[in-house]
């Protein structure tokens, strides 16, 4: 499932703490409960990005969570570098930035995001 409110979600993502576990591994802080964490796994591709989450939006095959959002961001920031996130590819586009696709769990179910320096 693609989320509806990708923006917001964006949003939201960006007051998340975020730590680092090992190279494909975050410990996210959960938007519900700031006293739990989301664990985000987020594997490069060459067809795109791949990610899982353990909270419940991810867990019911939801793509983009505010968690892997989070995550993503975190690994940009390291390289000097801010992500937006779209759910079309003529809107990532449109940005004339990286485009890169975050995979879903069906055809047409990921999201796009493009990338820019921070």
């Amino acid at each position: 499932m693609k989320p509806t409110n990708i923006k917001r979600l964006q949003w939201q993502s960006r007051k998340l703490h975020t730590k680092q576990v090992d190279r494909h591994t975050f410990a996210v802080e959960s938007v519900s409960n700031p006293l739990a964490h989301h664990i985000v796994t987020v594997i490069f591709k060459p067809e795109g990005i791949h990610a899982r989450c353990t909270c419940p939006w991810a867990l019911n095959y939801g793509v983009a969570c505010t968690h892997v959002m989070a995550a993503l961001e975190h690994m940009a920031a390291l390289k000097g570098r801010k992500l937006s996130f779209w759910s079309t590819r003529e809107e990532a586009r449109r940005q004339r930035q990286r485009v890169f696709y975050l995979w879903g769990s069906g055809r047409d179910e990921g999201i796009w995001i493009t990338s820019r320096a921070a």
